[in-house]
């Protein structure tokens, strides 16, 4: 949702070129979010997801967090830029927020993963 409104406040700016981004992030992000409701992750098997979903997230929050502040810093004049701009630093730290949530739970199932150390050796 938050792309969408981004999407419409760049294109409703004069600098059109920054759309991309949002289409692109909401784009992907529809397709992951219709892979994890259909439990298509645990039907294909050759994709690791939570990888993907950490890849995705990361690249998101980078892309809008860099473009946001080109947005804001260049958008005098241009409210809906300067609006694009600050919703799509929220939209960054959200991305940011969810890499950090995905991090910890790759990080917890390789802990649960791990064997136990055999001490016979």
């Amino acid at each position: 949702v938050l792309s969408l409104i981004i999407l419409i406040c760049y294109a409703a700016s004069r600098y059109g070129g920054y759309t991309a981004v949002a289409i692109c992030e909401m784009a992907v992000a529809i397709v992951f979010f219709c892979v994890f409701m259909m439990d298509l992750d645990k039907q294909i098997k050759v994709v690791n997801w939570v990888w993907s979903d950490l890849i995705r997230a990361f690249t998101g929050a980078l892309c809008y967090i860099i473009t946001s502040l080109i947005c804001v810093i260049r958008g005098a004049g241009d409210g809906a830029l300067i609006a694009g701009g600050v919703f799509g630093l929220i939209a960054g730290i959200l991305f940011a927020y969810d890499t950090y949530t995905i991090y910890l739970q790759i990080k917890s199932n390789r802990s649960q993963t791990a064997g136990p150390a055999d001490e016979r050796v």
